[in-house]
């Protein structure tokens, strides 16, 4: 466990950062502050939820950050990464797994330069960059989404297996329902806010990113959906070949099969033309076939 503690130059609050704690250091850290035991259990909870809970003597948060790998699962706990906030008026405990060099690095130098002056200020600071991990994934994600459109649609190549959009209808919607939650978190946080404009700006952006996702959320669907249209399409011209080549071949089979029956008394067997005209009537059937389809417009 790596533990931070950082009183504000105006003395207005203390903030105390844990990174990657196990159960005893959540457990020693509980007594000291007076946390909430069952809020401690949820922070070792690898894919709980974003959420809100009001305390006594300290507030609860959960939020979900995107995380910064290249290659992200398909599964809460692959895809983002927890953080843990404990506040009341004067102490905000920030609890997490992994460093966020993106976050609370910045949070120290703003803090030490004196902008950010109070908990509620800090607090607006960290949705704001959970709010830009997901608005940076949500930039990859379109990319991709668009990237596989045109492979499948423009240049008629193949979009990849059904594993891959299924990765991406997969990652959209969890997103979408991460952010669905944590709207929730933002309008209790509103609720306890004064009115800034860095609000406003966090509440925006939190309705523009749910919005975003909604709808990469319907793309993903669609491409799914086009992609089994196209891959059943494509069995369907198979099975067309099929059917005209067996079109072709039954009747010209019947009449190889009459004639190579082994009876005493054929009269054709006898014919001296027989075999050529066989042959010819069994070109003439291919040709009405051939033509037959030509005006029905199934060639």
């Amino acid at each position: 466990m790596i533990l931070t503690e950082l009183i504000s130059p105006n003395k207005e609050f203390t903030w105390i950062d844990i990174t990657n704690p196990t159960l005893e250091d959540l457990t020693a850290v509980g007594e000291k502050y007076a946390l909430n035991h069952h809020n401690l259990h949820d922070c070792l909870e690898p894919d709980h939820l974003p959420k809100f809970e009001e305390g006594d003597p300290f507030n609860f948060i959960i939020l979900r950050k995107v995380l910064d790998e290249k290659e992200k699962g398909a599964t809460i706990h692959m895809l983002t990464t927890k953080i843990a906030i404990f506040f009341d008026g004067d102490t905000i405990v920030t609890i997490h797994r992994v460093p966020h060099p993106d976050i609370f690095p910045l949070c120290k130098q703003l803090i030490d330069a004196g902008k950010i002056i109070s908990i509620p200020g800090f607090l607006l600071k960290i949705v704001a960059r959970v709010q830009q991990s997901f608005s940076r994934f949500a930039n990859e994600l379109n990319t991709q989404i668009d990237e596989t459109e045109t492979r499948l649609f423009i240049r008629k190549k193949s979009a990849g297996s059904i594993e891959n959009l299924y990765l991406l209808k997969r990652r959209a919607g969890l997103c979408k329902k991460l952010l669905l939650l944590t709207g929730e978190v933002v309008s209790a946080v509103q609720h306890r806010q004064k009115k800034s404009s860095e609000m406003q700006d966090i509440r925006d952006s939190q309705i523009k990113l749910q919005l975003l996702y909604d709808q990469m959320t319907e793309d993903a669907l669609n491409l799914v959906s086009m992609y089994m249209s196209i891959s059943a399409n494509k069995t369907n011209e198979v099975m067309k070949i099929l059917t005209v080549f067996s079109a072709y071949f039954l009747p010209l089979t019947f009449i190889v099969g009459i004639y190579g029956m082994n009876f005493d008394f054929m009269p054709e067997l006898g014919w001296k033309y027989g075999y050529p005209m066989v042959i010819g009537f069994m070109v003439l059937v291919f040709l009405l076939i051939y033509f037959w389809f030509r005006r029905k417009k199934w060639l």
